[in-house]
């Protein structure tokens, strides 16, 4: 691969790779903060070039670089990928460094300021949507499974694109569709994509190469990329390409969703025909017309459950409802059978359902356990949270630690053997629980620690 130095605002010199992604840049003002940098094969600096800043929840900035290298290389960007670790520190600590790495990225290489777009996942996607607010000539957004919106900060003179993606079975999917309507009512440009995969997780690197080419596409319509006749084709039949993948896979309603979205991606150039005659093939399947039936009442009982669950949910919690917490259980038994046996679009409901479940419980967690609320109230809610996600070691913990304030140390136990179930095996976290100093001298206590990982603290 060839190599080319690039000199930062500080004057240093770094050996980048063509071709490659070159990990562990320094952001300039940012003490042990860095970025990784993909760029093209045919990268030089005698042209300005468009450039995508990532965002991954973990920092995972070589991996991330990585994963947009296709769509780059295919269609010419830089991909500056950000190594912030974003679940480990403050959002105006994250803002700010990241503006530090778009700043010094700008000012360092030759970048087309017309085209400077972002894209994260989960809380990268947030932060990607907020550096909009921030970066005013921004030209896009890709956010993946989540996104963020301050209407304040939102200029209408001043568009960029919105580009929303979604997994199949990510419960977040309805609001990142709530998203794409919002700047649609805004009269951004914008374009939606779904793939096979859940909450927390990134799309295959074709995924995100097609959905690169709303960017591009858009920025060829409004003049800022040469219109290239043969590199639009290209655009269109890599697309196109996918939509028969999974035509070939019998997913005749994803593929049929996908060229129905091509149709307005590809209006303006002349693409009409095909895609038309290849919906029409695809409709005319055998296997089409039942799933878009499944796929419409799997949408329709899961928006009603979501409802009822988030009711049902706040009602149990009020009332510490202990007789429920069977009830509970029952409906996550009841879908992981869903998601292995139901046909795609009921499997994909049952994971949402699932994720969504896990998410509003864990948000009543977190605002009841650090309230003043009863300690019966703290109780149920945690042990609710078991019954949802029997692997939160965080849920058992909290149990013991009120079972064993209250004197109960039978409960306090009963749920340490079932944490210790779960495969957990932080013996430092069991023995310093808040509120079971007495419980953890216990034999009894010990002996169950010892019987799951071969060793206790005490009466060995």
């Amino acid at each position: 691969m060839a190599v080319f130095a690039m000199s930062n605002l500080n004057a240093q010199e770094y050996r980048i790779t063509k071709g490659g992604v070159t990990d562990s840049l320094p952001i300039p003002g940012e003490p042990d903060e860095t970025y990784a940098l993909y760029t093209p094969r045919d990268y030089t600096p005698d042209k300005e070039w468009p450039i995508i800043f990532t965002f991954d929840p973990l920092g995972r900035g070589n991996k991330t670089a990585s994963l947009f290298r296709l769509g780059a290389e295919n269609q010419k960007y830089l991909i500056a990928s950000s190594n912030i670790d974003l679940k480990a520190k403050p959002i105006d600590s994250i803002i700010k460094i990241a503006t530090a790495m778009m700043n010094g990225v700008l000012q360092t290489l030759p970048i087309d300021a017309s085209q400077v777009y972002t894209a994260g996942m989960g809380e990268g996607a947030q932060v990607s949507s907020a550096l909009a607010h921030i970066y005013r000539n921004m030209a896009g957004v890709m956010a993946i499974g989540n996104s963020f919106i301050n209407q304040a900060y939102i200029d209408k003179n001043n568009p960029y694109m919105f580009i929303g993606l979604a997994g199949k079975k990510d419960y977040m999917i309805y609001e990142i569709e709530d998203y794409v309507r919002f700047y649609d009512d805004m009269d951004f440009p914008t374009d939606v994509y779904y793939f096979d995969g859940k909450e927390n997780e990134w799309p295959s690197a074709q995924v995100v190469s097609n959905a690169m080419t709303g960017f591009t596409l858009e920025a060829i319509k409004s003049g800022k990329r040469k219109s290239d006749p043969v590199f639009i084709q290209n655009l269109f039949e890599n697309e196109m390409a996918y939509a028969e993948t999974l035509r070939r896979t019998r997913e005749y309603y994803s593929a049929y969703e996908k060229l129905d979205r091509m149709g307005e991606k590809y209006e303006d150039f002349k693409f009409e025909d095909v895609i038309d005659d290849k919906k029409k093939e695809i409709k005319g399947s055998s296997g089409y017309r039942s799933q878009r039936n499944n796929f419409k009442q799997a949408i329709s009982f899961e928006r009603e459950q979501q409802r009822e669950y988030e009711h049902l949910l706040k009602a149990d919690i009020m009332t510490a409802n202990f007789q429920n917490i069977g009830w509970w259980a029952y409906q996550v038994d009841e879908l992981e059978k869903l998601k292995t046996g139901g046909g795609d679009a009921k499997s994909n409901m049952a994971y949402r359902l699932l994720g969504y479940l896990d998410f509003v419980s864990k948000r009543e967690f977190d605002n009841i356990v650090n309230s003043k609320d009863p300690i019966d109230i703290k109780i149920f809610v945690s042990v609710l949270r078991t019954a949802i996600n029997k692997n939160d070691p965080e849920a058992y913990l909290k149990i013991i630690s009120l079972a064993s304030a209250d004197g109960d140390q039978e409960t306090a136990l009963l749920y340490l053997e079932d944490l210790l179930k779960t495969g957990f095996t932080d013996m430092d976290a069991l023995y310093n629980i808040e509120g079971a100093l007495d419980l953890v001298f216990t034999r009894e206590y010990n002996e169950l620690i010892k019987k799951y990982l071969g060793e206790s603290k005490f009466f060995n």
